[in-house]
């Protein structure tokens, strides 16, 4: 990873920002920016170079992990004071205001002579940045991606009905760890039948039904970097209506991902999905948007939704998963991760979508 590049693009756009620094308090983005992937960290940004504060148990961790920035463990692990200390002599400093806490900004002025005037609060600056990923942040992506389908086939094999959704998802997750998973990438959902008309179910007591759809959504974390993909298969034979809505939701997915072209609107892909299941019928049973950034985090920019005013650009890496959720009855979900190029959309996601009957 360019860790000089990045801190290079994020200068300018403190420039732009009209501030002389930017504390950066959002773990994720401080990984961007530096490599260090532990859990407490505060980076400091300037024109003359970065520092991060960290504690006395990253100490070594620091030292193999970070790059382009010089490692400082304060005394009683007071990184606020130390950073607030070192930028004492800027008069205009940003700060990350969706990430920084009221108490972590009150300590911040305790020790630092700037006017509280000018504390700039900042949004999404370093995430504009990691919206657009480089060559080897996409092949990490599509590695996590690779993991997780392969748990797909595992999974479908051992599915029965009568079988605990919580026990179908963590025999799920062990064999995404067996395969060399260094974490889920969010909490795995699971539900079956009327279950599964919950757009974000959590795996529960509830047994699989002997007939109906099973929604399956879940990821990995590889090298730092997410998966996310969605599968829905069917126990039983499908009724005229269980293969009316799959075929939808596929039409849909399959007409967001013909929509995606840098420069296009968000809002238009999520039109293109939302269309074709409107015209179907189910319009009223799709609640969520048709999807988001992937990468460091699970969600990132851009949006897919209704009232996104963002556009793609070549380099983003994106989900595109339509739903349809009927209350009492069950839900379909399709998602695949795909990299948006000149060319259009570019699907990482192997994992068959013809409807699976088990």
């Amino acid at each position: 990873m360019d860790y000089r590049a990045r801190q290079a693009a994020a200068r300018q756009r403190l420039e732009g920002a009209g501030v002389e620094a930017l504390v950066v308090a959002h773990l994720p983005n401080i990984r961007y920016l530096t490599g260090f992937s532990g859990s407490n960290a505060l980076l400091l940004l300037e024109a003359a170079g970065a520092w991060l504060y960290t504690d006395g148990r990253y100490r070594e961790q620091a030292k193999q992990e970070v790059r382009e920035a010089k490692v400082e463990i304060p005394p009683k692990g007071d990184l606020w004071k130390a950073a607030a200390q070192r930028a004492r002599r800027r008069r205009r400093v940003g700060m990350e205001a969706e990430h920084v806490t009221l108490a972590q900004s009150a300590r911040w002025r305790e020790n630092w002579a700037g006017n509280g005037k000018n504390l700039m609060p900042l949004r999404g600056e370093i995430e504009a940045l990691r919206a657009v990923k480089e060559r080897e942040e996409i092949t990490a992506i599509q590695r996590a991606v690779e993991l997780a389908s392969s748990g797909f086939a595992k999974l479908t094999a051992k599915l029965r009905p009568g079988m605990k959704e919580t026990a179908a998802a963590g025999w799920l997750e062990y064999q995404l760890r067996l395969a060399g998973a260094e974490g889920l990438a969010f909490e795995t959902i699971l539900a079956g039948g009327a279950h599964g008309a919950l757009v974000h179910a959590h795996p529960g007591g509830e047994r699989l039904p002997e007939r109906g759809f099973v929604v399956v959504d879940y990821g990995v974390r590889l090298g730092g970097y997410c998966s996310d993909m969605t599968r829905t298969l069917h126990l039983g034979e499908p009724s005229r209506k269980a293969r009316a809505v799959y075929a939808a939701v596929l039409e849909a997915q399959q007409a967001a991902m013909a929509a995606v072209k840098p420069g296009v609107a968000c809002a238009a892909v999520d039109r293109a999905a939302r269309r074709v299941i409107a015209k179907a019928g189910w319009g009223g049973y799709f609640p969520h948007s048709t999807g988001h950034g992937v990468g460091l985090e699970i969600h990132e920019a851009p949006r897919l939704g209704a009232a996104s005013k963002e556009r793609l650009a070549a380099g983003q890496v994106i989900t595109i998963e339509p739903g349809v959720y009927i209350p009492g009855w069950g839900g379909v979900r399709i998602e695949d991760v795909v990299v948006v190029t000149e060319r259009g959309a570019e699907g990482l996601t192997p994992t068959p979508k013809q409807l699976l009957q088990l």
